[in-house]
């Protein structure tokens, strides 16, 4: 998303890979517009040269601050423990 070097397209999660396997169109469509609906994503519509509606996600100020706390969440799961 915009942490990432700006608003990402469709297409660019369709090539997310995880455990080598791609995530399908379903799932991506399904992910996107849950993510739409709690507002830490938003849609950037445009046009391109022949008219056709572009659209691209960017991810909001909530959606930043999610991140952030996802990280440090992780950070702390993964921190070694205190003997």
């Amino acid at each position: 998303m915009a942490d990432s070097g700006g608003p990402k397209h469709f297409n660019d999660f369709t090539r997310i890979s995880i455990k080598n396997k791609r995530l399908s169109s379903a799932t991506v469509s399904k992910r996107l517009d849950e993510l739409l609906e709690v507002k830490v994503i938003d849609e950037v519509i445009s046009r391109s040269d022949t008219g056709r509606r572009i659209i691209a996600y960017r991810t909001t100020e909530k959606g930043k601050r999610v991140i952030k706390l996802a990280g440090e969440l992780q950070g702390a799961i993964s921190a070694p423990k205190a003997k």
